[in-house]
């Protein structure tokens, strides 16, 4: 092997293509107890229309899961890990893109996570998250800008 940079791998600067991949499983039982010994930690770790959105579901705590696992995805994919960002920096937010599904979640970055993301000149994102109720998994995938 030599060590020249394969093209389907590693696009290289300006090109398109994937920045990074990051997946996610939080045990929703578990994350539910942290919740319930620590009620302030939900205020910490998502914002008010995260909360909100949770708020509407029969098991808030299996919805936050879920984002929670799509923040730390995020990171993930950013090449990075917990402490890179404020967890608030990322949010998970219904779409409502032009050729999105109705409600389908999507990423909105802020600050730290924002400043990370252009660094690595991430141009889109994909979201999926999914949960039972045991484990919430969230997998994101960060692309770069096609050249026009």
């Amino acid at each position: 092997m030599t060590g020249t940079p394969d093209p389907v791998a590693d696009p290289g600067p300006g090109s398109g293509g994937v920045v990074g991949v990051g997946v996610d499983a939080v045990d929703v039982d578990r994350f539910r107890r942290v919740l319930e010994r620590r009620p302030g930690i939900a205020r910490r770790l998502f914002t008010e229309d995260e909360r909100a959105d949770a708020g509407r579901s029969t098991d808030v705590a299996q919805r936050l899961a879920a984002r929670f696992a799509a923040k730390e995805a995020t990171m993930k994919a950013l090449g990075h890990g917990i402490g890179a960002f404020a967890l608030r920096d990322v949010e998970v937010v219904r779409s409502a893109a032009p050729g999105s599904a109705a409600g389908a979640p999507s990423l909105r970055l802020a600050a730290g996570a924002a400043d990370l993301a252009r660094d690595r000149r991430v141009a889109r994102w994909h979201l999926s998250m999914t949960h039972t109720a045991h484990v919430a998994v969230a997998m994101v995938v960060a692309e770069r800008a096609r050249p026009a």
